[in-house]
């Protein structure tokens, strides 16, 4: 899958079941392009940093529009790291500041290509 944008295109590793929601960028230390997580059905999600091992920005999505974005996220290895909520079906991952580079808002439209 693809994320289109603007002039920018970017592949996105499909997250869509229970055990690679799970696991998303634990672990790692590269991502090429990004994640999306797939949901069901429009929710209130949250995410966290545990066992990141670089800075991400978290993008919420409902449909097509981005309902809220967490940027620049640090990775956290403590029982105790914070939540990134939002309302939507899908959750984007993308290196930390690229939202700010690709000039992603609130309230913007986004197109999946498969």
């Amino acid at each position: 899958m693809k994320l289109q944008y603007k002039k920018y295109e970017i592949p996105l590793e499909v997250m869509d079941t229970p055990n690679k929601r799970n696991q998303g960028m634990m672990g790692r230390k590269n991502l090429l392009g990004g994640m999306i997580f797939i949901f069901p059905h429009v929710q209130e999600l949250s995410f966290w940093m545990k066992n990141c091992l670089i800075p991400l920005d978290i993008i919420f999505v409902n449909d097509t529009t981005i309902t809220a974005i967490s940027r620049n996220t640090t990775p956290c290895n403590t029982s105790s790291c914070p939540a990134y909520r939002g309302i939507g079906d899908k959750v984007i991952e993308v290196k930390g500041g690229m939202s700010n580079k690709l000039g992603l808002n609130v309230g913007d439209d986004l197109t999946f290509i498969s």
